[in-house]
């Protein structure tokens, strides 16, 4: 529950504390420190986790099919070091088709990391997969503007426009009251 909000150390703080630690709790700590981008502190818990004893169930290695979450997991972490070539390899090597929580942390790293050449695989994935979202349009635009190419942006909004999507704006809400 805290690290699902954010509050990664608040759980480890729990998991610290818990009499008797099963997979599931090993996993999910694991798990939420990869997903709020702490890589390093996910694998000091997975060598601790064997360090007591308790065999990973994260791979094909302990003959276990992993999850599209896993999956997502490996390339959410690649992703964000800026290993994208690494990424389209591991993709290429999954079992599995992407789906668009991976084909998204890749079109975001490519956004991140200004790398034009891989955008189009995540890019492509991401149109057939989620057609209808305007976000995808849009982050693909402004890769390519980023890098000077407006005709490539044009081409693109063009195509936002043409399926009649529009991103809706973004807003903050402020109370100073209580």
């Amino acid at each position: 529950m805290y690290s699902k909000n954010g509050c990664v150390e608040d759980a480890y703080h729990v998991f610290k504390n818990m009499g008797m630690k099963d997979i599931v709790s090993w996993n999910t700590m694991i798990g939420r420190y990869g997903m709020h981008g702490n890589g390093v502190a996910a694998l000091h818990l997975l060598r601790d986790m064997c360090h007591v004893g308790i065999q990973p169930n994260l791979s094909q290695e302990f003959g276990i099919t992993l999850t599209m979450e896993q999956f997502a997991c490996v390339v959410d972490f690649l992703a964000r070091a800026g290993q994208l070539e690494d990424v389209v390899q591991f993709i290429n090597s999954m079992p599995i088709k992407p789906d668009k929580s991976i084909c998204g942390a890749v079109l975001a790293a490519c956004q991140a990391h200004q790398n034009i050449n891989i955008r189009n695989l995540a890019a492509e994935h991401l149109f057939c997969l989620e057609s209808k979202n305007p976000g995808n349009y849009v982050t693909l635009s402004n890769i390519y503007a980023k890098a000077g190419r407006w005709s490539d942006e044009v081409t693109v909004r063009k195509l936002m426009e043409s399926r009649g999507l529009i991103k809706p704006s973004g807003y903050s809400w402020v109370d100073n009251e209580n």
